[in-house]
């Protein structure tokens, strides 16, 4: 067995020779004031592009990511890549040909029990972006809240349950385009761990949740962060600053949570050395926390079913951040 010192130093050099980071970006609906807390404007879109571009960002296709994280592509400055969920047709009616005239790829992530209905993608218009280039993925069949399903089913009937969902959504893409879908994006970015078990025995190979932050390699292929361009999320201020923050890495799952009560205890390996580091948690903002030796430590009660847990450190010159999915099947 490998000592875990050894782990410590391997994690180190992975991060090292990864040499860049990667950001995810997530959009939904677009020009559509209908709905402001998921929609974005093209204005804001074509910005974002441009900021992307002014910073010297490469842009990838998620067939790029997908090589980046299995070792085939090396990549030698940062990177974005552009997603969009759901499969309204506002992508179709005003992102599609923004991305055109900018020369941007992109990926839809569809919900394929949606598909033709008002206000969503039709087969036609996704055989035709299909014929331009434009991704597509796994977003659930019937965009469910899969764990949330465990306050009145069993683990293994929610898994099931996900299983067959997921297979029903690959079974009617394959028939009507041909083609079969490789990675998926959590609905809600809500998942645990052995939902990423059967996407990988399926043959998935990418999952994408709605953690914001960059993406480094040692996150794995199956919790890949993504920062939703929303609302005032979409500003020109923001994106800048998102795309100046840095992946953090810590030694292992940096906490526990045990009859409602969440404790952290994150030994950081990246940054190598913090000078000052905070823990927010969705539920509760803020939380006290101390740190000691690049470990930083916390405890908060949670009454919710879903939070994420922020770990922000910084050297002195930058700041490196990571979110965490917290689960309770208890939660409210």
């Amino acid at each position: 067995m490998l000592s875990r010192k050894f782990m410590v130093l391997l994690l180190v050099l992975l991060c090292v020779l990864a040499q860049a980071k990667v950001v995810v970006f997530l959009y939904h609906r677009f020009d559509d004031a209908r709905y402001p807390s998921t929609n974005t404007w093209t204005e804001e879109l074509e910005r974002h592009i441009k900021i992307v571009k002014e910073l010297d960002f490469d842009i990838w296709t998620i067939k790029d990511l997908e090589d980046y994280v299995y070792g085939s592509k090396k990549a030698n400055k940062d990177a974005v890549v552009f997603t969009v969920d759901d499969g309204y047709r506002s992508v179709y009616e005003h992102a599609y040909k923004v991305f055109q005239s900018h020369g941007v790829p992109f990926c839809v992530f569809l919900q394929i029990g949606a598909v033709g209905y008002s206000d969503y993608l039709t087969w036609e218009m996704i055989d035709e972006m299909i014929r331009n280039g434009v991704e597509f993925a796994n977003h659930s069949f019937s965009h469910t809240d899969f764990p949330a399903l465990l306050s009145k089913m069993s683990e293994n009937q929610m898994l099931e349950y996900f299983k067959t969902d997921l297979m029903k959504a690959q079974r009617i893409f394959k028939e009507r385009t041909g083609k079969t879908m490789v990675y998926y994006a959590y609905p809600y970015g809500h998942y645990i761990p052995k939902m990423a078990e059967i996407l990988q025995q399926e043959g998935f190979l990418l999952a994408f949740s709605q953690n914001p932050g960059p993406y480094d390699v040692s996150y794995g292929a199956f919790e890949i962060p993504r920062e939703p361009l929303l609302e005032d999320w979409a500003t020109e201020s923001h994106v800048r600053y998102i795309l100046s923050r840095e992946p953090l890495v810590t030694e292992n799952l940096p906490f526990v949570l045990q009859n409602g009560i969440l404790t952290v205890k994150s030994k950081i390996v990246v940054p190598k050395e913090v000078r000052y580091a905070t823990l927010y948690v969705s539920e509760k903002g803020l939380i006290k926390s101390r740190l000691e030796n690049n470990t930083v430590f916390g405890e908060t009660a949670l009454k919710k079913m879903y939070n994420r847990l922020m770990i922000s450190a910084r050297d002195g010159k930058k700041e490196y951040l990571r979110y965490y999915l917290v689960f309770n099947a208890q939660g409210e």
